[in-house]
């Protein structure tokens, strides 16, 4: 397996396995179903996370407060997964970097590696196509959110707000925990230096 596969996993995905005890296995099925539908589609993120919404809400099952989080989690770990070439992570791989790094248990790895690698060929092509299809960012603008509380002359957790302008002039709009925010531009920076660091290597051939 390539040792950058479990790398990749553990930095984009293993800060999110605190909230894993609020996974159940029908949850699971619905966050597996609407990354697989992001995956094939052109729908925004928003789009789909109101899918897996009212899947579970019609379902009958309960909320978790992390929702959102989970599906980052399963939604990364499919990701990554599809950005390798077929045959580079091998399945008893892959079961062991979902159960011994993320700290799932074997029932949700084998529902994870079962979709990833009966239906590999085609999510690749479909993952494939449509990333290169979706809408791109044209302005970006952001402001940070402090509210006051009535009671005390505390100031409550500020949050950042992103607003996206879209080339096709539709907007989106994301509020952050400062933490979550933080978590991002540390991605980004990581990001820069390795695109900064291949085409210096590329530069030396």
């Amino acid at each position: 397996m390539s040792s950058s596969f479990r790398y990749n996993l553990l930095r984009s995905v293993k800060p999110y396995t605190p909230f894993t005890p609020q996974l159940t296995k029908s949850m699971l099925r619905v966050l597996i179903q609407v990354s697989v539908h992001y995956i094939e589609s052109k729908k925004s993120s928003s789009e789909v996370l109101s899918l897996a919404l009212n899947k579970l809400t019609n379902g009958g099952h309960k909320i978790p407060p992390n929702f959102c989080e989970l599906f980052t989690m399963v939604f990364l770990t499919m990701q990554i997964f599809l950005r390798y070439p077929k045959g580079v992570v091998k399945h008893h791989e892959l079961r062991k970097c979902l159960m011994d790094d993320l700290n799932l248990t074997e029932e949700y790895v084998e529902d994870i590696c079962k979709v990833l690698l009966n239906h590999r060929d085609v999510l690749s092509k479909n993952f494939s196509d449509t990333k290169m299809d979706r809408v791109k960012m044209s302005k970006l603008q952001w402001r940070i959110n402090i509210s006051l509380s009535l009671n005390t002359v505390q100031i409550d957790k500020p949050t950042i707000v992103l607003h996206f302008k879209l080339q096709n002039k539709e907007y989106r709009t994301l509020e952050l925990p400062l933490s979550m925010f933080q978590q991002v531009c540390y991605n980004i920076a990581f990001l820069l230096n390795e695109l900064q660091s291949l085409q210096s290597r590329l530069a030396l051939k």
